[in-house]
């Protein structure tokens, strides 16, 4: 018996690899490749959502400070007197709106070199921005508002001037407009303004340091001098007083006060356009984008922002996505207090209810949920039952194992042989 059942289990083990092996082979000779899934598929322009290590660490170029200024000029005149070239066949009647959203639709591609350069870092962005800025018919230093803070001129004493500077820059801008260098055409300019805004707005909602403060007076529509507020049109929106808000206003749309001007945020919140105007009553319509949740690369493009309203019932939250205010569900963020072992939670409109699990019961004294008798007995019997399973024979496990591999008569056939033969060796017959 002792030398009978080895050998029987060797010529088992031989013939159960040897079916394996066969099925093995046959899968690789009639197999097919399975295609590649669409994830695995790289689209031509691919952009990180976070930054590289190419600003870690690094001090401000000296160059910076001034490029950041020229740029910020250069797509601020495209923010509010550009139109969209793609489509629009009559620059006097086209819709100049980019201070309420980038273009829809967005972009078909990015321009390739404003790509190249701005996915690597900020500083790697400004400093291929700025050359190209450089050579642009209209620069920021030419512009009627900066000569007159240049200057320190005002509009009492050097009336003149201000006319003479003022006829020059308007003389630039219209050339520019046509002529649109150092670029092939007005076309490629939209993309390259349209890209570099994209990622320039992209690395202040990252809240990048070098874009904190820009030292500038930005209020301006980067158009020479406006007719209606001079030199500077004090919106409050472009005080770099405060952090970012001159990068904001100079490179994004504003989704709260889709307004050309503004001098008071108050005079938003009761604005039809305001996305907290309809669903709030008088007084609770404020707007606030957080650039914290408004980071993500393909959703600025698709102007797809995360705006802020409060909500007058407790227990709901504002949902930029539906535009309205919706419940909160604790028991999906675990802001509840429900006994995870005896209890579950249940959503309730603007609050939560814990209720006993299957198989629990209120204890009216303790005020928690226990265990229920039956429960109880339904565990024992289970255990009872994986008990008995557990107390099969080595041997019957050894029959139905075999009887599972055989997947054909030829191999069914051998395995019976061996195991009719380890039978009469167990039994010494």
């Amino acid at each position: 018996m002792s030398a009978g059942i080895p050998r029987c289990a060797f010529f088992a083990i031989v013939l159960r690899f040897n079916v394996i092996d066969c099925v093995s082979s046959s899968t690789s000779q009639h197999g097919t490749s399975t295609p590649s899934t669409i994830e695995d598929q790289q689209s031509p322009t691919t952009v990180t959502n976070s930054f590289t290590s190419h600003d870690d660490n690094t001090t401000a170029p000296l160059w910076l400070a001034e490029a950041l200024r020229d740029i910020a000029y250069y797509l601020r005149a495209h923010k509010f007197n550009e139109y969209d070239r793609r489509y629009e066949p009559d620059a006097k009647l086209a819709r100049r709106e980019y201070y309420r959203s980038f273009p829809r639709p967005p972009l078909r591609s990015l321009h390739w070199e404003v790509h190249k350069y701005c996915d690597e870092s900020l500083i790697e962005c400004a400093n291929y921005l700025r050359k190209r800025v450089k050579n642009t018919g209209l620069k920021r230093i030419d512009d009627t508002a900066a000569v007159i803070h240049e200057q320190q001129w005002n509009v009492r004493n050097n009336s003149k001037q201000i006319e003479i500077v003022n006829q020059d820059c308007i003389k630039m801008k219209e050339a520019d407009d046509i002529q649109a260098n150092p670029f092939e055409g007005p076309l490629e300019r939209f993309q390259w303004r349209v890209t570099a805004s994209y990622y320039l707005c992209w690395y202040t909602m990252k809240s990048h340091p070098f874009l904190e403060h820009l030292s500038d007076k930005c209020d301006n529509f980067a158009n020479c001098l406006d007719p209606d507020f001079g030199p500077n049109n004090e919106d409050h929106r472009a005080n770099d007083a405060i952090p970012y808000a001159c990068a904001l206003y100079s490179f994004c749309p504003d989704p709260c006060c889709p307004v050309e001007h503004l001098t008071r945020p108050e005079n938003c919140w009761n604005m039809p356009d305001n996305p907290c105007f309809e669903a709030n009553p008088m007084g609770q319509r404020e707007c606030v984008v957080k650039r914290s949740q408004n980071t993500d690369f393909r959703d600025i493009i698709l102007n797809r922002w995360n705006v802020s309203c409060s909500c007058p019932k407790k227990g709901f939250q504002w949902s930029s996505f539906y535009g309205i205010c919706i419940d909160i569900d604790e028991c999906v963020l675990g802001n509840h207090s429900c006994d995870p072992n005896n209890e579950m939670c249940l959503n309730l409109p603007g609050s939560f209810q814990c209720a006993c699990k299957w198989g629990h019961t209120h204890d009216a004294k303790t005020g928690k949920c226990k265990a229920s008798n039956a429960l109880i007995h339904l565990i024992l019997h289970n255990e009872e039952r994986e008990q008995e399973k557990t107390n099969e024979t080595l041997w019957s496990k050894f029959l139905r194992l075999f009887e599972e591999k055989s997947s054909s008569k030829e191999t069914s056939v051998q395995t019976n042989l061996i195991i009719v033969s380890c039978t009469l060796v167990y039994f010494r017959v």
